[in-house]
Order: C-alpha cells, then structure tokens, then sequence
C-alpha cells in the first residue's frame, strides 16, 4: 500500500507539470479521480492478496460510479510503474490486468492495452517513459522496450525492442 501511495504522488507531481497551483484544478478532475480509484484498488490487492477480490464486491456500485466519471478502466492486477498521466479520460482507457507497464507511461485518451490471446504473467511488458498517441491500441502479447512513442490511431501487435523507436499505422511499425 506504501508502494502505490507513493507512485500515486508521483502520479500527481506529473498531472500538475511545473505550476504547483493547479491542485486546485487536478483533485476534481477525471484523470484524478481514475488514477487515485487504480492506485486504491492495487494497494489493497497487494495488501489482502486474492481475499481482495471477494471483499471488492462490497464496493462495485461506488467503484463502477467513479469509473463511469473517470473513463478509466485501470485493471488492479496490472502493474503500473508511478508518473502514469492520462490526458485526455473523456475517451476512455482501458487496461488488461496481464499488462506490466514500466514508469512515466502517458495515455493520450482513448487508448486500450489488451490482450488478442492467452497470456501468461511476463508476456505482456511495456518500458519506462512510454507515450500513446490518441485512440493508440497495443494488442498483446507483446514486449515494448524504453521510450517508445506510438502513434494515433496506430495498432501494436509484435514485440519492439529498440529503445526510442516510434510506431506508427496499422499494424504498427
């Protein structure tokens, strides 16, 4: 729980950008509200293991409120690194709970990371300081390494490993 309270600060540090003021504007926003209900929800699933997924029943109608307000479907078992930033929720995002995602991961809007088959905790990675483009979809399983940028409306579908490379189209390349 310590673990995602401090991500979730790095979360924030990223959503007010160099003008310290706009708390005011971020704490009601959709992207807040999302990111804090993901953050929540993955530190009590860390915390009580899979009793976790009995005792979330209890709180559905308020967890499904807050995700219709958000547009964020942040899956508690993904593995999201702290810094995540969603520009643009009204769009909606979704997120498979197989997914491994590194630090610093910037969701344009209407982005989905998905699984197309079977996975296995391991096969669906994405690096650090990664950036989807508007309505960018990464089907996995997939490998993306550091600093990848895909493009709108791009379609991931196999590995990339080349640091810093961009992925543009559909499939992507």
């Amino acid at each position: 729980m310590k673990q995602q309270f401090l991500y979730f600060l790095k979360d924030i540090k990223r959503m007010l950008g160099k003008y310290k003021i706009r708390i005011l504007h971020v704490w009601l926003s959709r992207s807040f509200v999302g990111i804090f209900l993901y953050r929540f929800e993955r530190g009590c699933y860390l915390t009580f293991g899979r009793g976790y997924e009995y005792l979330r029943i209890i709180f559905i109608p308020i967890i499904n409120l807050l995700q219709a307000y958000s547009n964020l479907d942040l899956h508690y078992k993904a593995d999201i690194g702290g810094g995540l930033f969603v520009l643009h929720p009204s769009a909606g995002v979704v997120v498979s709970g197989m997914s491994i995602i590194g630090s610093n991961l910037t969701l344009t809007g209407g982005n989905v990371i998905g699984l197309k088959g079977k996975c296995k905790r391991g096969d669906f990675v994405i690096g650090n300081n990664c950036s989807l483009g508007a309505n960018a979809v990464i089907l996995g399983p997939v490998i993306l390494s550091d600093n990848i940028n895909v493009g709108a409306l791009a379609c991931v579908t196999k590995d990339c490993l080349i640091p810093g490379a961009t992925l543009v189209g559909v499939p992507a390349r």
